[in-house]
């Protein structure tokens, strides 16, 4: 009984460190928002360099108070922001978050978003330790 729990526990443990094993964030970016805003965007490319399947669940940051993944689809006219939902990655595969598709929502910044600022982003696999890459503040998206 003690070897099969064991066994389940290092189980466990080893799905946990290969979770987000493969997974790489690229063109992070955060885009300054007007002074007086409540509210910011950020964006970045995923790529899973893995050999399994990714699924990203949620992002966060320790710098804001939430953050949510969006997608901005067109809706008879209007631009309209909804709830992304999980990101699945098959090995090899991309998703980009950029400026008029998917992106970041961050509420409630903690210090001052000016430009040359850099922030955390954490993106959750659907297991596993959390992916933390930089978020730099930038006026206009990175070459």
């Amino acid at each position: 009984m003690m070897r099969s729990t064991l066994a389940l526990l290092c189980a466990l443990l080893s799905l946990n460190t290969m979770a987000c094993d493969g997974l790489t964030l690229d063109h992070v970016w955060l885009r300054q928002p007007p002074p007086a805003s409540e509210v910011a965007a950020a964006y970045f490319e995923a790529r899973n360099y893995g050999q399994r399947a990714l699924i990203i669940k949620s992002v966060s940051s320790p710098d804001f108070k939430s953050a949510m993944l969006h997608t901005t689809r067109v809706v008879d006219g209007r631009a309209e922001m909804r709830p992304q939902g999980d990101i699945m990655l098959a090995p090899g595969a991309r998703f980009s978050a950029a400026p008029g598709g998917a992106h970041v929502m961050l509420f409630g910044a903690q210090q001052r978003l000016q430009e040359g600022v850099s922030l955390t982003l954490e993106v959750r696999c659907a297991q596993g330790t959390p992916l933390r890459v930089a978020l730099p503040v930038l006026r206009d998206a990175p070459p």
